[in-house]
């Protein structure tokens, strides 16, 4: 893994539904499909799993990493992100940047398993919906490393969430009308910022008018994004379990 080491190395120099395990039948065939795959045809071509950052490997590291980390081909169901990341076979990825890779790697591999156009959809939106509700609270803290490493694992933490979605039949099972959950969500986002920013005396008096119009946009957004009970109950999560 020498070319991985180095490529971690490098990456320092550039600037800076419910919760549990599924254990659905959907994920016994992972591995097959994950094996199937062109990545583990071993070659020297790049593979960028992360366009924002510019994380890329070959395919021979691809290769290798899948092989090391039962994580990335579970046969029954996936671990948590987190979980996976505290459990990993290599000796890589210790630092926070590390980690960040880590996540995005965890992405990249279960997407495989994801490939639908139903699944693309629902990639993309639930990741903005999870990158907004991390800005609303980088804006309350004023930012902070934290939110930056939150930022990049979030595409992690999207992937585990459409798993969880098949596991919970959110998809298609829980079809009711979400209005008054979503409208309670909403109000407690939005009166969350208001309390927070009342008390938070690091952000000028002046400013805060446009920081509090600033963040309700962002909850604005979410209201339009949330559409179903799966978005909805993915963002609570989220929130919760993180901020």
């Amino acid at each position: 893994m020498k070319n991985l080491l180095g490529l971690i190395l490098l990456l320092f120099l550039i600037p800076a539904c419910n919760p549990g395990d599924p254990k659905s039948k959907v994920y016994t065939k992972l591995q097959n499909i994950t094996r199937n795959d062109s990545l583990l045809k071993a070659n020297n071509d790049t593979v960028v799993i992360d366009t924002e950052h510019g994380f890329k490997f070959t395919q021979h590291e691809l290769q290798e990493l899948y092989k090391r980390e039962p994580a990335f081909h579970e046969s029954e169901y996936p671990d948590a992100p987190e979980t996976a990341y505290n459990d990993r076979k290599t000796t890589d990825f210790n630092s926070e940047l590390g980690k960040d890779i880590y996540y995005t790697l965890y992405a990249h591999f279960l997407s495989k398993s994801h490939s639908s156009k139903k699944y693309t959809v629902r990639r993309k939106k639930l990741i903005i919906i999870y990158r907004d509700i991390n800005y609303i609270f980088g804006g309350l803290a004023q930012g902070g490393t934290y939110f930056g490493h939150q930022h990049t694992r979030i595409l992690g933490d999207a992937e585990y969430a459409l798993c969880l979605g098949d596991f919970y039949d959110c998809y298609d099972e829980r079809t009711y009308d979400i209005t008054k959950q979503k409208k309670l969500y909403l109000n407690a986002l939005h009166q969350q910022i208001t309390d927070e920013l009342s008390t938070n005396y690091d952000v000028l008096k002046n400013e805060k008018s446009d920081l509090k119009r600033d963040l309700f946009e962002k909850v604005k957004g979410l209201d339009t994004l949330i559409t179903d009970y799966f978005y909805l109950e993915s963002a609570r999560t989220f929130q919760y379990s993180n901020y």
